[in-house]
């Protein structure tokens, strides 16, 4: 009998002694402090925090040169011919977002068709917290761009537009509309024919726009992103007496590349 309790009492000891050592901790692997050796939960877990997110607003402050921007207003080019813009709207997508070390936190589909006669637009959301930079493009992302632009309701940017801000499935959407007039044999008159018609589209003419945008975001408070739009700027280097036309294709491809070179330059931030 002696010998019985003795067992009894050694075998108690050992599972008192193995139910002690269980380790205590965080056993959820959703958690922060998830910890794979416990054994038993302690209430302790913690969670990372849900994405918070806020709307964004692009402010657009449009200029020519050095003035602010204004419709048949007459402007000087770089080669001394006068002309004077009648159409100007340029797309701006695809915002992305990065922390102080470079990694992406953020980005979503958000489309812009920007003109003068306009200086806010609402540009989707953006995480509340810090934010380093800011990417954008100029142009559509291929998949959109040769989506069929009916499919949008009346007053999406992407909608179909008067007059027409997209040629065809294949080709896309133009993302720069610059028109005007210009006085090409200067006699101090725009006379007929003397125009010119900037369309520039096609995959191969998008730009991404690397902006060091450091702003904070708070939640429930949207936020805005000031940008500078010179349209001026996309004609730099650019004689309107001898190249005024371009649809981005065939002879017009140079012409186009050469405006396309001038983005970067023309939407900076303010």
């Amino acid at each position: 009998m002696k010998n019985i309790k003795t067992l009894s009492l050694i075998i108690l000891a050992g599972t008192l002694t193995f139910t002690s050592c269980r380790k205590k901790g965080c056993t959820d692997p959703e958690a922060t402090n998830y910890d794979a050796k416990a054994k038993k939960d302690d209430g302790s877990c913690t969670f990372p925090p849900v994405d918070q997110k806020t709307n964004l607003k692009l402010s657009i402050h449009h200029l020519s040169g050095t003035v602010p921007f204004a419709f048949n207003t007459t402007y000087v080019d770089g080669f001394g011919n006068d002309f004077q813009f009648t159409r100007a709207q340029v797309y701006l997508s695809n915002p992305e977002y990065f922390d102080d070390n470079g990694n992406k936190i953020h980005h979503h589909a958000a489309y812009a068709l920007i003109s003068p006669s306009a200086n806010e637009y609402s540009f989707g959301q953006v995480p509340v917290g810090h934010i380093h930079e800011m990417k954008l493009l100029f142009g559509i992302d291929s998949l959109t761009n040769h989506a069929d632009p009916s499919q949008y309701a009346a007053g999406h940017p992407l909608a179909n537009q008067s007059p027409t801000t997209h040629w065809t499935w294949n080709s896309g959407y133009i993302f720069l509309m610059l028109e005007g007039v210009v006085d090409i044999d200067d006699n101090g008159s725009y006379d007929a024919g003397e125009t010119f018609v900037f369309h520039i589209g096609l995959d191969a003419n998008k730009v991404k726009l690397n902006l060091a945008a450091h702003f904070n975001t708070v939640a429930n408070v949207t936020s805005t992103v000031q940008l500078d739009i010179n349209w001026k700027k996309f004609l730099h280097g650019i004689d309107l007496s001898t190249e005024n036309s371009t649809h981005s294709m065939g002879a017009g491809a140079p012409l186009a590349a050469k405006v396309k070179d001038n983005v970067s330059a023309a939407i900076t931030l303010h």
